[in-house]
Formats: C-alpha cells, sequence, structure tokens
C-alpha cells in the first residue's frame, strides 16, 4: 500500500547496502576502516527497521511467532480497553462538563445564528427546505379533524357569553356620537335609487291594481259600486296612485337623506335604538336573556352550518395563492418584514444578551442532564465497528505518521551501529 511505501524502502535501501558491504569485505574488494563503519551502519539500520516493522506490525495484526504472537494484534486485543480510554478522555477531558460550560459562557450564541439568518442566501435555502413542510400543512387546515377539532372548540366558547352589554354599549356610543349616520346616508342613497327605478313604479302600479281589485271583490257591495265608479270616472287610476305614493317616498327619503339628524323619524329611531341599547346594559333587564340567547344560538346555528370549513378553505385558498405560488408582493412583503425584524433584533444590544443568557442555561441545562450520552454514543459509534474496520480506520489515520518511525529507526539504528564501530576502532582499536 502507498502508506507502506517510505518504511518498506528505507528497510530494502539498509538491507540493499548492508548486502553490498558484506559482498565487498567478503570477496576483498575494498578492506579499510570505513567499510567497517559504513557495514556496521547498515546493520544497525537493517535491525533497526526490522525492529520498528516487526513494533508497528504487531500494533495492527498477528505475527506468528511462537510466544511471541500472544503480544501482537494489540489494538484487536485490548479494544475493550482502547474504547474505555477513548470514551473517558472525550467525556471527562476533551469534552467535559466543566469544558463544556467555560466554551459556552465564552461565546455568543445568538449572534451567529442571527448572522446565518441574515445571509440572503441562507434564508434562499431555508425557504425551498421548509416550503413543501409548510405547503403540506397548509393543505391540511381544512382537513375534517381539523375543522372538528376546532368545531369542538368553539362550541363551549359560544356558550354562556354576554353579548348583550357591550351591544348595549355599542348601540349607546353610535346614537350618541352618531357614527351610524354615514352609514344610514349610504343606505338612503341606495334607497333613494331604488325608488326611482321604473321597475318600482311597475310593482307599486301592480300592487295598487290588485288592492282595488281586493276591495271590488271582498268589500261590501257599496265598497264595490264606489271603487267601480272611481274607476269609471277616472278617480281611481293605480299608476297615478303609485306615482303618487312613489314620489312621496323619494320625497322622504330625500329629507332624511340630507338632515338625518333632524328627522322626526330618524329622532324616534334614535331614541328607540338608544333606548333600547340602556336596556341591554342593564342586568335585570328581560332583553338581556333574550339577547344573550339568540346570541349563542345564532353562532352555533353559524358552526352547524359548515361555516368553520368555509372559512378554513377560504383561509388556505389565500395563503396558498399569495405565498406559495410564486413571488408576489406578498411574499416579499412578508421576506422584507422578516429582514426588518432580524436587523432590529441584531443591533438591539439587551434583547442579544437576553437571547444569549437564554440559549445558554437551556443549552447548559441539557448539557447536565444528557452529557453522559457523549461518552455513550462514541462507545456505541466504537462497539459497531468490526475488528477489521477498527484497525483499518486507525491505520489510515495514523498508518503515514508510523512509517516515519520505521523510516526513523533505520536512520537512527544505522547512526549509532557507525558510533559504535567508531568507537571500538578508534578508542578501543577493536577490529572485527
Amino acid at each position: 500500500m502507498k502508506k507502506n511505501r517510505l518504511g518498506n524502502l528505507s528497510l530494502a535501501l539498509a538491507v540493499c547496502f548492508m548486502t553490498i558491504g558484506l559482498v565487498f569485505k567478503k570477496l576483498h574488494i575494498y578492506e579499510g576502516d570505513l567499510l567497517e563503519i559504513l557495514l556496521a551502519g547498515f546493520e544497525a539500520a537493517v535491525v533497526g527497521g526490522v525492529a520498528d516493522w516487526f513494533a508497528v506490525r504487531a500494533l495492527f495484526q498477528e505475527i506468528p511467532i511462537p510466544y511471541v504472537k500472544r503480544h501482537t494484534n494489540i489494538i484487536v486485543k485490548s479494544r475493550e480497553k482502547l474504547s474505555a480510554g477513548i470514551v473517558d478522555l472525550v467525556n471527562n477531558e476533551w469534552l467535559s462538563k466543566d469544558m463544556l460550560r467555560d466554551k459556552i459562557g465564552g461565546m455568543s450564541l445568538a449572534r451567529p445564528i442571527l448572522e446565518y439568518l441574515m445571509d440572503g442566501d441562507n434564508q434562499t435555502a431555508i425557504q425551498q427546505t421548509l416550503k413543501p413542510e409548510l405547503e403540506t400543512l397548509l393543505l391540511q387546515l381544512d382537513a375534517p379533524n381539523v375543522v372538528s377539532g376546532l368545531e369542538d372548540l368553539l362550541r363551549p366558547a359560544c356558550k354562556g357569553n354576554n353579548i348583550a352589554e357591550p351591544l348595549g354599549r355599542f348601540l349607546k356610543q353610535i346614537v350618541e356620537h352618531k357614527e351610524h349616520y354615514g352609514m344610514l346616508k349610504v343606505f338612503l342613497e341606495v334607497l333613494k335609487e331604488k325608488i326611482a327605478d321604473p321597475a318600482t313604479l311597475e310593482f307599486l302600479t301592480t300592487e295598487v291594481e290588485l288592492q282595488v281589485k281586493n276591495q271590488k271583490k271582498k268589500g261590501s257591495v257599496l265598497k264595490g259600486v264606489l271603487v267601480g265608479a272611481g274607476q269609471i270616472l277616472g278617480a281611481i287610476k293605480p299608476s297615478k296612485i303609485a306615482k303618487g305614493i312613489q314620489e312621496q317616498l323619494y320625497e322622504l327619503i330625500e329629507e332624511m337623506h340630507e338632515s338625518p339628524e333632524d328627522h322626526k323619524i330618524i329622532q324616534a329611531l334614535d331614541r328607540q335604538l338608544y333606548d333600547y341599547g340602556d336596556r341591554l346594559t342593564s342586568e335585570d333587564d328581560p332583553a338581556v336573556e333574550t339577547i344573550n340567547a339568540f346570541g349563542e344560538q345564532f353562532l352555533l346555528r353559524l358552526i352547524d352550518s359548515g361555516m368553520v370549513k368555509q372559512a378554513l378553505t377560504r383561509v388556505k385558498e389565500i395563503i396558498h395563492e399569495q405565498v406559495f405560488l410564486g413571488e408576489t408582493e406578498h411574499t416579499q412583503l412578508l421576506k422584507d418584514k422578516v429582514n426588518r425584524m432580524l436587523h432590529e433584533f441584531y443591533n438591539d444590544v439587551s434583547k442579544l444578551e437576553r437571547t444569549d443568557a437564554w440559549l445558554k442555561s437551556t443549552l447548559l441545562e441539557v448539557i447536565d442532564k444528557h452529557h453522559h450520552r457523549i461518552g455513550e454514543l462514541v462507545g456505541e459509534s466504537l462497539a459497531k465497528l468490526s475488528n477489521v474496520e477498527l484497525v483499518k480506520q486507525i491505520e489510515e489515520k495514523v498508518g503515514e505518521d508510523l512509517q516515519y518511525i520505521r523510516l526513523n529507526g533505520a536512520l537512527v539504528g544505522g547512526l549509532v551501529g557507525m558510533l559504535i564501530m567508531v568507537f571500538k576502532i578508534y578508542i578501543l582499536d577493536v577490529h572485527s
């Protein structure tokens, strides 16, 4: 494998140069102290390289040498101790409670979250991620279970409410401040147009003719004769009578429209309306109970009529059309509002501090309760690995560094061997 090349190459070179040195010495090609020193160095390099190769291999594999193999394949044989050590190291040293508290206490949690949310690309990604889920949720807004659940919540809320008192106060207020005159004028304007319409005159003429016929048929003989005489003499003309009624109605409505506050009919209606409002604000008046009962029945009938489903369906359609079907002015307005709120929050130091305090206290509470889960997760992850996978992962992470151990073993061994030989030759005067 590629990660083994460095160690293998260093050992191979040491063996090659040792072999060359032995050949030179055996064949007397070259003799001298330099050859002795170099040969001693290469021999030591081979010994150091082989020893370190054995040590590295013993970590990951079993070496089939009697009595020696019991101390090889160390990672596999010691995986329980190794796993326990890793769990202890992570749980009590690297990610201990005190370390996490110190780390969390010295950093801001709210600010990076807001910075992430204010980034346009992140907003687009969040929107694309949440849009299908929110759209699915929205489409369930008028589902039968949602409608029935909401109706069940609304029915008890419709009972026992005192709507008479606020209604009475409302009626008294609009009469006192003449707040209903604007709506009344609009109504009277529409009524004037309807009365002046030819179709109204035609309707009144038909009604007058019908009344004349009824008087002739159902009245006394004398009344019938008089009505008939009036028709013959032209005194009773349904079209003329209907025209007169139309004109009088038009004049009456016009008078009320021009000055409603001064008209006797409006004044009388206002007094009646105010008196009724005053009655509704009195607890003992029978009208209170009547209005409350009517309001309760009216609301319950609205619920039973399917109003809740219709309202939810309409709301669903409006939101779906304005928010989920492409970019609209409403979605842009919503984005602008959200961004404005985020920037205001980001620039408010007191809000950031309060949010930070809440996030930190919540996170520390979670850590206190579930800190042991960190070690458990590490232990579970290690337990899922087979021996082969465990060895492979460790070797992939540290294999290259272990090859430098083999290289260093060969180099250091060679240097030490040469130093020993120099010491033997030049200090002790000992020759091989």
